[in-house]
């Protein structure tokens, strides 16, 4: 009997999820490329995660703190992250480095972007609802139809940031 629940242990249809999840990991931290892949619940915290393209990933519940994704520095070519379409759903970038970052149209409800730098990010049609923005540098970042409200950007830095409506927040400048 013991035997039999271990063998169902080890078949399980969650752990083949969790280890498709752990080499989707790998693959990604090889190569910094994982569109279309499922990293949710994955520790990338403190990590370098320069240019990473994960264009329409899954990475809800990630921990992607003090993580840095800014643009690759030493490459001919100079390519910030993106994350365009990706769901990023309660992910925690507080204090990530996002200079740049391509987040159009991303799932980014509930996620923390305490105190994280968004310098000229593009955050077009992004879903911000219950985001945390706390001490957000969002200095030249486009929110241009961005699912965000007032209260939350008041706590940002927000200068020269174009709002949801067009418009410019000079706070903080």
């Amino acid at each position: 009997m013991v035997k039999l629940l271990f063998a169902l242990a080890i078949f399980s249809p969650t752990s083949l999820l969790n280890a498709a999840n752990n080499s989707q990991v790998d693959k990604f931290l090889m190569s910094f490329k994982c569109q279309y892949c499922d990293l949710s619940g994955a520790d990338f915290s403190r990590r370098e995660l320069e240019g990473s393209d994960l264009m329409n990933a899954n990475l809800s519940g990630s921990d992607l703190s003090y993580v840095n994704f800014e643009p690759r520095k030493h490459e001919k070519k100079t390519v910030a992250s993106s994350f365009e379409n990706a769901n990023l759903r309660g992910a925690d970038f507080s204090g990530a480095n996002l200079v740049n970052a391509t987040m159009i149209n991303a799932y980014l409800r509930e996620a923390n972007f305490s105190n994280a730098s968004l310098r000229g990010a593009d955050l077009r049609d992004a879903n911000l609802k219950g985001a945390v923005l706390e001490g957000a540098d969002l200095k030249g970042a486009d929110l241009t139809g961005a699912k965000v409200t007032s209260e939350q950007m008041a706590t940002a830095i927000t200068c020269k940031t174009k709002t949801a409506d067009g418009s410019f927040l000079n706070l903080g400048c």
